[in-house]
């Protein structure tokens, strides 16, 4: 448990900074894949709600830590999408790979409507169509081709943390 939680930190701060570093400079319609947030879909997928919600907690301060004007919007924003991608693990198939990028898909949709609500709606902006058609469209698209990587290598990393749980017990 140990391991996993401490590959938990080290993989989602080296997701923040290739979300935040290497991944800006290869902008696609001017956003960036949202890694984190396949990080806590595939998270939910495999370990279900807790640990995804946990993942979601862990990748919100990441990103409040350099966004965020007040402290928690975005974990809860993750929180939720691993609250209900977690009920997926219920159908967990490590061989199945369509369930995962829909998921993922899912996910960053539910996250652009909460983040237009409290950033756009609530401020005044009410331009739904230039968000989406600018803005949740192509971040939607983008995770999604980069989650069918993300996700092999993320389930990589699970079998081989799967060892370790195994010999904790």
């Amino acid at each position: 448990m140990i391991i996993r939680a401490i590959t938990l930190i080290f993989g989602t701060f080296i997701l923040y900074v290739l979300q935040t570093g290497l991944f800006s400079s290869f902008s696609l319609a001017g956003v960036v894949p949202d890694l984190l947030m396949i990080l806590v879909v595939s998270t939910g997928y495999m370990h279900g709600r807790i640990r995804a919600m946990i993942t979601g907690l862990l990748c919100g301060f990441f990103i409040d830590c350099c966004y965020g004007n007040v402290i928690g919007v975005f974990p809860i924003f993750y929180i939720i999408v691993g609250n209900f991608s977690g009920f997926a693990n219920k159908i967990y198939d490590d061989e199945d790979h369509m369930t995962p990028i829909l998921l993922t898909a899912a996910g960053e949709l539910l996250y652009n409507i909460m983040f237009f609500i409290v950033f756009y709606l609530l401020q005044g902006r009410t331009n739904l169509s230039f968000y989406i058609y600018r803005i949740t469209i192509p971040k939607i698209v983008y995770t999604v081709l980069v989650s069918i990587i993300l996700y092999r290598i993320l389930r990589l990393i699970n079998n081989f943390l799967l060892r370790f749980d195994k010999t904790e017990e």
